[in-house]
């Protein structure tokens, strides 16, 4: 198992991050998305508690903020990590479909990542972007409005690369 603790480079800026708030605690968010940067895009196992430590805080609190907020990952997520809204707006205009036309072409529910670790598929409730519903982000791109041709375009393009 990889140690489980922050590069000096890293460390320093969890440090620079302390310093702007009147408690460790209060970082608690901008470090866990350090945490997760140094780490590939999500949580290792034992790295909420070493986050824990760092921030002064209770592992059940880092916990609580990693399965509470979409943003964080203790899971590892396929190289492209698809997230689709399906919150009121996108809902009514379409995001469950996407979510559903995803689940098929890609053979995996929300949650889980392909065989070939190509994809990961997570359901979240907003992107923020309400205007241009239906949503999807991949990776941590900017939300986009997409057609069911679109995906197929999109999902065909990246399994022919291989990338």
């Amino acid at each position: 198992m990889a140690e489980v603790a922050f590069n000096d480079k890293a460390r320093k800026e969890a440090e620079a991050l302390f310093a702007r708030y009147p408690r460790k605690v209060n970082a608690l968010l901008p470090v866990l998305h350090l945490a997760q940067r140094e780490n590939g895009g999500w949580l290792p196992p034992g790295w909420d508690a070493y986050v824990a430590e760092l921030c002064e805080t209770t592992l059940n609190h880092v916990r609580g903020v990693i399965t509470f907020y979409n943003m964080y990952r203790d899971t590892a997520p396929g190289k492209h990590h698809i997230m689709v809204c399906t919150c009121l707006p996108c809902g009514l205009c379409g995001g469950a479909e996407v979510l559903e036309h995803l689940e098929h072409r890609l053979g995996i529910h929300p949650g889980n990542t392909t065989p070939d670790g190509l994809f990961s598929l997570e359901e979240v409730q907003c992107l923020a972007a309400c205007d241009k519903a239906p949503l999807m982000v991949v990776n941590d791109g900017v939300p986009e409005q997409v057609t069911l041709d679109q995906i197929d375009t999109w999902i065909d393009q990246t399994r022919a690369k291989g990338a």
